[in-house]
């Protein structure tokens, strides 16, 4: 005979588990072997079953799917709506319109087969990426009752694509003592009284400087964009400096957010943009002289000469003999 021993089991309910209708609620165990379970019993759970469990991420201006469908049959239709959290993002399902929600339908036969829903990131023009948070809950008057109340929610991160500069070129070609332009402006609008500050620095100010309108040639200029002129074009001219060789050069000119100078948070660490400035020589590789020609006559006399000079066109890489 044995003696009545009180246990305490533990059982772990997992997601995989409610995903997969129920879990274990009764059971009984070998009297011998205490450790040897041998029955169970499975009830099972109503429940909103989506195809993530983690974040989906949506790109700004881009879309991204997933599905949605029940856990067990239900024992008549079910009305499941979908609601977004915010404007930042429209919901969609098939044949559907994208907006605020969609309500997807589901039968006693339907239940188990899977309902795309379409997540389309709003294009915008702020520099702010975030959460919002999809709903999925039953409509309890177009619902059989065991479904009352059923929900699970989802998270979608949107990317925002507006935190960059444009710039209007990624090359530009400018003479030994000549000047060309281009234009800088911001992709997205920072907060009103924020401010967004953009060095445009030469890599060589020695072969090329950079000036903007109203300021002075020199190594670098710094840009300042505000709500008001954020997407006005600033513009930026590049002049090519003179030297003694005769080699082209290509300086990259960066253009760089200065977090310390921007209040507009959001743009801090923006990705550097950089653009490629080819100077053409104007030096010649030659050999040149001070005269073209000479004239020494006898009528001179004995020891009278002529001079002329000579001089290289550029400055050489070695050592020349003429």
């Amino acid at each position: 005979m044995v003696n009545n021993v009180t246990r305490r089991v533990t059982f772990t309910l997992t997601q995989a588990m409610v995903d997969n209708g129920g879990f274990v609620m009764a059971w009984r165990w070998n009297v011998f072997n205490p450790q040897r379970i041998i029955y169970g019993r499975w009830f099972p759970v109503t429940a909103i079953v989506l195809s993530r469990s983690t974040a989906l991420p949506v790109a700004e201006g881009s879309s991204a799917t997933y599905t949605v469908k029940l856990s067990t049959p239900p024992t008549g239709s079910v009305k499941v709506r979908v609601s977004r959290g915010n404007g930042a993002i429209t919901v969609n399902k098939a044949g559907g319109t994208a907006g605020a929600s969609q309500d997807l339908t589901f039968s006693t036969s339907t239940w188990n087969t899977v309902q795309t829903i379409t997540v389309t990131a709003v294009q915008d023009t702020n520099v702010v990426s975030g959460d919002v948070t999809v709903s999925h809950t039953t409509v309890n008057a177009d619902t059989a009752s065991e479904y009352h109340s059923a929900a699970k929610t989802l998270t979608v991160t949107v990317t925002d694509d507006d935190g960059e500069m444009v710039v209007s070129s990624t090359t530009l070609t400018v003479g030994e003592g000549s000047s060309g332009t281009y234009n800088v402006k911001l992709k997205g609008q920072p907060a009103s009284g924020q401010v967004v500050v953009v060095r445009v620095s030469s890599g060589d100010d020695g072969a090329v400087k950079v000036n903007k309108t109203g300021g002075t040639a020199a190594a670098h200029q710094d840009l300042t964009f505000t709500n008001s002129n954020w997407n006005t074009n600033q513009v930026v001219t590049l002049t090519g400096e003179q030297d003694d060789d005769s080699d082209d050069e290509s300086v990259t000119i960066t253009h760089a957010v200065r977090d310390a100078q921007t209040t507009a948070n959001e743009f801090h660490g923006a990705t550097d943009v950089t653009l490629t400035a080819t100077v053409t020589d104007d030096e010649s590789v030659e050999v040149r002289t001070s005269a073209t020609s000479l004239t020494v006559t006898e009528a001179m006399g004995s020891g009278r000469t002529a001079t002329f000079t000579v001089r290289l066109g550029s400055r050489p890489t070695a050592d020349v003999v003429i």
